[in-house]
Order: structure tokens, then C-alpha cells, then sequence
């Protein structure tokens, strides 16, 4: 069957969908202009990279509890689930419908119709156990992630992301609580988050960081050409930020910060679509970098067993630029930024979050002592005694 791929109301391509709801073809290239970023960066555009993009604006098949959540959606595959809600979300303005469908982007995109935002049952995407669930379009099926989470309407019109655990831990909202507290401190651009308290479980929330007329654009697509021999997977994406409409100072500038964010507070999940750039849904140009968001494995929360976080912090893995947080530091040459009060705040704030997390003195200190023993060896690395 032929679907439309649009943006807005622009047609950009029509694909061939199977019955497995993969792409079988990419049928005809309607819009050059405005291929999504990321897609034919290697050669002709292929029926498999065209339908990765679209899958990855979906939950993933290996979300805790997929069964269940197909199961009520009626629904055999995450492909199916992805393509029954349009491939529609708050992130960019793209979405999927039949060919030569009527229905135009204002009638049912989600940044504007608040009537048509989620439906009754939404909170199986939260990890709930729903008896009943109605039938119909989401948002919740295009928040991707491994982490369970649901897109809802709070404070009368305003969108936002809530989000569970995915980790025995539970950690994760306190992670992303914590972080946030520390980076109002630091000053540094990001998305808040707050607590949410919801029955018997603790939750994040925080408001969708785009307007309606703009686009999230992750670093995975911006980056997806080949870089050059002598530059590196940092420069690459600072140079295509720049080709982007962004001043490539200010870029490296910012990266830098999340380096040394994400080092202090031992994040361990700053992959490739964990950090991003806003631009205009209107023009294609790049508006500015994305505020730092999705800290919930910060602080050590994929570390199951406590005694082991210890071990694991002595050479701490990395997403980003590098394989390991010690290494990615070598990119940072300005820490001129670094408010040294908020610096010394840091362990206060992460134990005073953590201590939410009721019945875990133990993990709490063991996860203070070793953000103590990080800020410790940064502050000896760049001299500030």
C-alpha cells in the first residue's frame, strides 16, 4: 500500500508499505527540499535507511512490557502501532498517510489540537496495568526509548513528557531531578524537570522544549555523511551544526559544557540522539542548539548493585565523542564558565534527591561518595585546588 510521506502539507515522498508495515519501496521523491535531515547523506536514498527513520520515531520493540502495550493498541508490531498513529509526534513536522489522503497536518498534528492529545488507557505506555483502553491516536507511541514514558496535557494547554523507571534502580526521575537543580545552579541551558508523584510512584515531567514551527534534529542524523580523516566526531558535528545555520563557536562552546556536565554527573547514556539542535519547520535553517535534556542514567543509575558502583566509576564509559568520560575531557579547552559554587553544591543536591528514594542509604551514599571522588579528580585535572 502507497503512503504519503508529508511535511506540514507538503508531499516529500510516497513509500510502498508491506503488510509487515516495513518499507518495500521508496515509490517516487516528490520534495528535495525537504528530505529529512540525515537521509541519502551516503548515496541514493534507500527503501531500509528511509524506513529506520521512521521506526526510530516509535517506541522500540525491546520496551519493557511491548507485549502488553500491543496487545491493548490491538496491534501485532511496533511497526504497525508506529504507522496506525501516522509516525506523528512533537518532534519535527513530518508524519505518514494513505496516498491521496484529504486530511491536512492543522486537522490532527498534536501541537495544536489538544482535543485530538492521547485518549483514555495512555497510561500502558507509563508501564500501567489498564484494564480498558480506547481505541485511537497517541502521542505516547512516538515517545522513543527504552525508558516508559507518556506524552500528556498539563496546566490547561501546555505539553508534557512524563516519565517512569526503566531500571530496578527506579532511579531515573530522581536522576533527571537532580540534574536539573544542578544545572539551574551552573546556568547552563536545559530542560527542567521536576517530580511527579503518581499513586505509589515517584515520576518526571518536564514541558515539550519546542514550539509549534520548530524541529528537534538529533546529532545521530546531522552526522550521518562521513566525516573527514582529519577532524574529529566532534569537530564533524560542530562543522555540520554550522553548515546548519549555527555559529560553530558557540557550538563548541556548548559541547564542551555537556562534556563536563556529563562527566561530573557520571552520564553514561549521552548517545548520539541524546543531544540535538532546534531549527525552523518553516525555513529548514538551524535556530540553536537544543537545551542539555535526558539525564535519567546520570549518577549511576543503571548500576544495579550498589557495591559495584565504586568499580564501575574508576573508568566510566561514554556515548558521545569518545569511548570514556576520562577521554572525552581532552576536548574541553574552556572551563572558564564553571560557576565553583555550584561545583561544591553538586553532592548536597544529588543526596538530598536520592534520599526520595526510600529504603536506599546505602546506594545513596555509595553514589555521593563517588560523584564527590569525580568532582575531586576534575578539579585536579584543570588546577582549581
Amino acid at each position: 500500500m502507497n503512503y504519503e510521506l508529508r511535511h506540514d502539507n507538503d508531499i516529500v515522498m510516497v513509500l510502498d508499505i508491506g503488510y509487515q508495515y516495513y518499507v518495500d519501496k521508496v515509490v517516487q521523491i516528490v520534495n528535495n527540499a525537504k528530505i529529512p535531515v540525515g537521509i541519502g547523506e551516503r548515496g541514493p536514498i534507500t527503501a531500509r535507511e528511509v524506513d529506520e527513520w521512521l521506526m526510530d520515531r516509535g517506541i522500540p520493540a525491546k520496551r519493557e512490557d511491548i507485549e502488553y502495550i500491543l496487545e491493548k493498541e490491538n496491534t501485532e508490531s511496533v511497526n504497525e502501532l508506529l504507522i496506525k498513529n501516522n509516525c506523528m509526534g512533537l518532534k519535527d513536522h513530518y508524519w505518514l498517510i494513505e496516498e491521496g489522503s484529504p486530511v491536512r497536518w492543522e486537522d490532527i498534528n498534536y501541537f495544536e489540537n489538544k482535543e485530538r492529545f492521547g485518549k483514555w488507557g495512555d497510561e500502558i505506555y507509563l508501564g500501567r496495568k489498564i484494564e480498558e483502553v480506547a481505541d485511537g491516536k497517541t502521542p505516547s507511541s512516538s515517545a522513543s526509548g527504552m525508558q516508559p514514558k507518556m506524552w500528556v496535557i498539563r496546566n490547561n494547554d501546555e505539553r508534557w513528557l512524563v516519565k517512569g523507571s526503566e531500571e530496578m534502580t527506579k532511579q531515573e526521575p530522581l536522576s533527571e531531578y537532580a540534574a536539573s537543580l544542578i544545572l539551574d545552579k551552573m546556568d547552563i541551558k536545559h530542560v527542567e524537570y521536576i517530580l511527579l508523584q503518581d499513586k505509589n510512584d515517584l515520576l518526571s515531567g518536564c514541558k515539550n522544549m519546542l514550539q509549534n514551527h520548530e524541529e528537534l534534529i538529533s546529532a545521530y542524523y546531522m552526522t550521518r555523511d562521513k566525516k573527514s580523516n582529519n577532524e574529529s566526531h566532534l569537530e564533524h558535528y560542530v562543522r555540520k551544526c554550522a553548515d546548519m545555520g549555527l555559529d560553530r563557536n558557540d557550538v563548541r562552546a556548548e559541547m564542551e559544557k555537556m562534556i563536563v556536565v556529563d562527566y561530573l554527573f557520571a552520564n553514561t547514556d549521552r548517545h548520539w540522539s541524546n543531544f540535538s539542535i532546534i531549527r525552523s519547520a518553516d525555513t529548514l535553517q538551524g535556530i540553536k542548539l537544543a537545551p542539555l535534556y535526558d539525564h535519567g542514567a546520570a549518577f549511576f543509575t543503571k548500576v544495579q548493585y550498589y557495591k559495584d558502583i565504586g568499580s564501575v566509576n574508576r573508568n566510566l564509559k561514554c556515548k558521545s565523542f569518545k569511548g570514556f568520560q576520562e577521554s572525552n575531557l581532552d576536548h574541553v579547552k574552556n572551563i572558564d564558565w564553571l560557576k565553583r559554587d555550584a561545583l561544591r553544591e553538586i553532592p548536597d543536591i544529588v543526596r538530598d534527591a536520592m534520599h526520595q528514594n526510600k529504603g536506599r542509604e546505602e546506594r545513596v551514599n555509595e553514589i555521593t561518595r563517588n560523584i564527590i571522588s569525580r568532582i575531586t579528580m576534575f578539579k585536579k585535572r584543570y588546577g582549581l585546588g
